[in-house]
């Protein structure tokens, strides 16, 4: 029996002519965390590790999530719009400061640390029941991504 193992390289940072906006996941023992570009090409968007866009302003709708882990308790999640001046080339993450139901979101360049979108508070609270698709395309309206 022949087998063979083959790689695909592993692209770490953009092509020059976009930037890379990598999502955040801290999936700790107590609690998960996610902070991700809600919206993709106008509609609700899953969490991925990172896409690439082209460069300049943009608006990134953007979505917090917080399950804990060791209790039997509903994930809160809450939205934002932030906004910033993204340079082809650049990797960009999302950033969070969370205490109790309170979120702190903004992005950051992954070299310098330094926040290229305004910091955005919003307070965690427990999904909407009824979250249809009217409503995503409304909160994705504002998106430029």
């Amino acid at each position: 029996m022949l087998s063979a193992c083959t790689s695909v390289p592993v692209t770490t940072s953009p092509d020059d002519s976009q930037w890379r906006l990598r999502n955040f996941l801290d999936n700790g023992l107590a609690q998960t965390v996610r902070v991700y570009n809600f919206c993709y090409n106008g509609k609700e968007s899953d969490f991925v590790a990172a896409r690439d866009f082209a460069p300049g302003e943009h608006t990134v709708v953007t979505k917090v999530t917080q399950t804990f882990n060791n209790i039997d308790s509903k994930p809160k999640e809450a939205y934002a719009t932030l906004k910033g001046d993204f340079e082809a080339g650049n990797t960009y993450v999302f950033q969070k400061d969370i205490e109790k139901n309170q979120a702190t979101l903004w992005i950051a360049d992954v070299e310098t640390g330094k926040a290229v979108s305004e910091q955005v508070e919003v307070t965690l609270t427990i999904g909407e029941v009824v979250d249809n698709e009217q409503r995503q395309r409304r909160r994705c309206m504002a998106s430029t991504l």
